[in-house]
């Protein structure tokens, strides 16, 4: 498994990806309706923030981006792991390339905003639930966590 910057070649292949993750969760058809515009990655996407995407002999077996601000505050926009992957270590490799560019661009903290079904892979990768976020519907809240690079011991990728 190889980890490579993303690519506007990649967009189809990345969606897919995404599409499939979210999916795998059991959400409604309307659910994922709902949540497909802030999902699905376009050009402009692709150009906001940093992408990468996780290459397993030619196929794209995960997605994953961080945002960062003005002030250098990171944030995991996109992490998507297609779902015959997961278990399987791919969301460590993911996240342990995280951990190395955090410490490459000197960036201490990655704030995430958790899918409920998420929350304990972010927990073993050392992070922790620091909040609730309102999402949609309505109603829905999502768990804030923080990961902070140093604080607690490093993931075993």
């Amino acid at each position: 498994m190889n980890i490579i910057k993303a690519t506007s070649q990649h967009i189809p292949e990345m969606n897919e990806v995404i599409l499939a993750a979210k999916s795998h969760w059991g959400y409604s058809q309307k659910m994922m309706d709902i949540w497909l515009p802030d999902l699905i990655v376009d050009e402009v996407v692709l150009a906001s923030r940093h992408f990468w995407v996780l290459d397993t002999e030619g196929r794209i077996a995960g997605v994953f981006s961080v945002s960062v601000d003005s002030e250098q505050c990171c944030e995991l926009e996109d992490f998507w792991v297609l779902p015959q992957m997961m278990g399987k270590g791919a969301g460590r490799i993911m996240f342990g390339f995280i951990q190395r560019w955090m410490q490459a661009q000197q960036v201490t903290e990655l704030l995430i905003v958790s899918d409920p079904h998420a929350k304990g892979f972010y927990e073993r990768m050392g992070a922790q639930e620091v909040g609730l976020q309102p999402s949609l519907p309505e109603g829905r809240k999502l768990p804030v966590m923080r990961y902070v690079r140093g604080l607690w011991p490093p993931a075993n990728v």
